[in-house]
């Protein structure tokens, strides 16, 4: 994909070794796992314009399962960045899935569930925020 829509960085130390807005729409945006704020990931980002949105998904996968496991709040922020599905769907659909693969494991389904929910909120808060400045 030589012009995605969006781009996610699991890994934010990529910032620092690839270009990782390289051919990235402008209407498009980027999420980043990291504890930084969205101003302080930016001089890594070659001046691009679209939207940019961070997220701890690391903190949040500690807090919510215990380890490090970031693929859960990070598909979360995608889904809410997108736009791709409703978020009562996405969450109902995850579950779904959770249920399926971790059957024998609820801690792990309740866990990953709480991890879906606090990042897909940072993300409709950061969304809700430039909804704000825009009708200002």
């Amino acid at each position: 994909i030589y012009t995605p829509d969006l781009v996610v960085v699991v890994d934010e130390t990529l910032l620092h070794s690839v270009d990782v807005t390289a051919g990235l729409k402008e209407e498009g945006a980027i999420i980043i796992n990291t504890s930084k704020s969205r101003e302080e990931v930016m001089p890594f980002l070659n001046g691009y314009k679209g939207n940019v949105y961070t997220v701890d998904a690391r903190k949040i996968s500690v807090e919510t399962l215990g380890k490090n496991f970031p693929n859960s709040p990070m598909l979360a922020a995608a889904v809410a960045v997108s736009g791709v599905m409703d978020r009562e769907a996405f969450i109902s659909e995850m579950r779904a899935s959770y249920q399926h693969k971790f059957a024998k494991k609820p801690e792990v389904i309740e866990g990953n569930m709480k991890a879906l929910t606090m990042a897909y909120d940072v993300i409709e808060d950061a969304l809700n925020e430039e909804e704000m400045k825009k009708s200002a």
